[in-house]
């Protein structure tokens, strides 16, 4: 199996489709659920305690569901734990959602629309979110990077 060839045949196919991405319009947003819990071993650390000796997990999952044919509601599911030395500092919970209207396309269409551009256009208010709460809490900020979404996709299809 030659995998280059495959990558750059998804790669074609996924830019053609951008040409349809410009129709998905962002109705609403909202957090629909959010847990924050600094754990008591960690209450009276400062910043400068985690210095290059914390690490941070995260996992985020895209889940939809269709309210009808052409609006549908996206959400992103964020779990991010902190931990220094073998300890956890904290856990959070983010439920973070889209309202999204979408053109009618195909479903395949659909499906790369609603798991890879739809999280896309949600992630940096994830993001702002979670350096808000980490500000609020008295820990250090936490560097998120931006998310391939068209990576995780690829991966799970």
């Amino acid at each position: 199996m030659n995998t280059d060839k495959d990558s750059k045949e998804i790669y074609k196919e996924y830019v053609e489709n951008l040409l349809y991405n410009h129709d998905i319009v962002l109705v609403s947003q909202f957090i629909k659920d959010l847990s924050f819990d600094k754990k008591e071993d960690f209450l009276f650390f400062e910043e400068d305690d985690f210095k290059g000796k914390s690490n941070f997990n995260l996992n985020i999952d895209v889940e939809h569901q269709e309210h009808n044919e052409d609006m549908l509601l996206v959400t992103l599911r964020v779990n991010l734990v902190g931990s220094l030395g073998g300890k956890n500092i904290f856990n959070l919970e983010l439920d973070y959602c889209g309202v999204f209207q979408i053109p009618l396309v195909t479903q395949e269409l659909m499906e790369k629309q609603v798991k890879v551009e739809c999280p896309k256009i949600l992630f940096p208010y994830v993001r702002r979110i979670i350096s808000q709460i980490m500000v609020e809490s008295g820990l250090p900020n936490v560097d998120i990077k931006n998310i391939n979404f068209f990576e995780m996709y690829k991966e799970n299809t």
